[in-house]
């Protein structure tokens, strides 16, 4: 159970012609905790490079995006993967497979490792000099609270992963929440100990972040030209001179924390409060009354294909579209073609025409199709507004008020092209809702990880053969 663990020295390598100049970062020669954490900018390259591995292959630059759990979600065709690959295999749940298994293995390590790193920072934070930091104690408390949603994050979603849906809770311990650094032999837990847990920590996270993204100094961080794009902002302003206090929709903002909360308790079966924590990020806006969070007019989304308007938060990725490339292209072995995505299907939605690419009769997500230099381009998409909306509809829905319910998903409808939605006027059980909401789920989330999990936290299989939880891997490494 004991695991390694180094820390790299993280420089900022600043980038011209990048969308996130704050994150462009690179390991370089490891260093001792001593030295990293001597100075401020050493907690902001420990934080940093939380941020970049999560944006990696192996987690949501791929994996846990728009490869493996995808895969498992039934988004592409078995008939444009090789028969003898790992893609394959995860298509079909071949749980057994060695590289399935590896794959797994990868994802539940790698994940505690970065636990590992937040933990850390935590622990080297809690006590550090204000004086350390640009920005004194705002600085500081920004840093730790970033570094403890990160850790609640991560958690949770291991527990997605590797613990039943509360649906089908055995009250059994699946895996460990660490929370303490070094650990050596961590305690399992079930999944209402770990939610707790998961929980807590995001409230103060929440609690620390207020001041930095909610306060009328600083409301302008989160409009989208600055949080998503890094645009100008008033002369003056903090984010003006420093990029480490731009891009907040790339890292786990006020907001964002509020969304997590939101899906924690839909997860935990507890709607109201996931309604009320939804509906704070429906309702934000800034000092001029505008809404933080938005959908693109539809008749735009072609040129803004991930709709980083709606994006509450998402990982980053700098070779994105060159790593996705492969698997669009006729030559690959590995093509990932879409099941139940042909463009006739509703001529009215944008996710069905110009959000698809098209190789002969074969479709594809053209989310991740865009070239360096282009806004979006490195942009993995994570928790986004029209979740707000359909937890909040299941909320509705889950109190026989199905008339709210169809409203909310009329409204994400409506902002893909399908003005003549009334799912308002024809929902009438909480069935059919969920019938309507994962319909709707399939082409928001392509390319996004998000609807495995839907399917799993309502026990609907995709099909038959689907495994909805993770076996540990053998070695364990926590």
């Amino acid at each position: 159970m004991k695991k390694l663990y180094t820390i790299s020295l993280l420089v900022l390598c600043w980038v011209a012609a990048g969308c996130s100049d704050w994150l462009d970062v690179a390991p370089s020669n490891q260093v001792n905790e001593e030295e990293l954490y001597s100075t401020g900018d050493g907690y902001r390259h420990a934080l940093n490079g939380v941020y970049l591995d999560l944006g990696t292959s192996t987690l949501y630059g791929q994996n846990l995006s728009w490869g493996f759990l995808d895969l498992l979600a039934q988004y592409y065709s078995s008939s444009s993967l090789n028969r003898e690959e790992v893609y394959y295999q995860s298509l079909n749940y071949e749980f057994e497979d060695s590289d399935v298994k590896s794959t797994i293995s990868s994802i539940w390590s790698r994940a505690y490792n970065n636990i590992a790193n937040c933990n850390n920072l935590i622990n080297q934070i809690t006590d550090a000099d204000p004086l350390l930091f640009a920005q004194g104690e705002f600085e500081k408390n920004m840093i730790h609270g970033e570094a403890l949603a990160l850790r609640a994050f991560i958690h949770f979603e291991i527990l997605r992963m590797f613990a039943p849906a509360m649906i089908k809770d055995d009250h059994k311990a699946y895996m460990p929440y660490v929370d303490v650094y070094p650990t050596l032999v961590p305690e399992y837990e079930t999944n209402e100990e770990i939610l707790k847990k998961v929980i807590t920590d995001l409230k103060e996270a929440k609690r620390m972040l207020a001041e930095c993204d909610i306060t009328e100094e600083h409301k302008v961080w989160m409009s989208v030209n600055l949080r998503m794009l890094g645009g100008n902002i008033a002369t003056g302003d903090i984010a003006e001179d420093d990029v480490f206090f731009a891009y907040r929709g790339y890292r786990m903002n006020y907001y964002a924390i509020t969304a997590m909360l939101a899906r924690v308790y839909f997860w935990k079966g507890e709607y109201k409060l996931a309604y009320d924590e939804a509906k704070e990020v429906l309702d934000a806006v800034d000092n001029n009354g505008k809404k933080f969070f938005s959908f693109m007019p539809y008749a735009e989304l072609g040129e803004n294909l991930k709709d980083y308007n709606s994006i509450i938060m998402c990982f980053f990725n700098k070779t994105l579209q060159e790593n996705y490339e492969p698997f669009i292209m006729k030559s690959s072995q590995n093509r990932f073609y879409l099941v139940g995505f042909e463009k006739g299907q509703n001529e009215l939605d944008r996710r069905l025409t110009v959000l698809l690419g098209s190789e002969g009769t074969n479709n594809y997500s053209r989310k991740y199709d865009i070239p360096l230099g282009t806004n979006g381009t490195d942009m993995i998409p994570n928790i986004r507004l029209s979740e707000m909306y359909y937890i909040m509809g299941e909320y509705f829905a889950r109190e026989d008020n199905f008339t709210e319910a169809g409203k909310m998903l009329d409204e994400v409808r409506f902002n893909r092209g399908i003005v003549t939605t009334d799912l308002k006027s024809s929902i009438a059980t909480l069935d059919n809702y969920h019938t309507e909401m994962l319909n709707d789920m399939r082409k928001e989330f392509v390319g996004e990880g998000q609807l495995f999990y839907q399917y799993k936290r309502l026990d609907k299989k995709p099909v038959n053969k689907a495994i909805f939880v993770f076996d540990k891997p053998n070695n364990e490494d926590v």
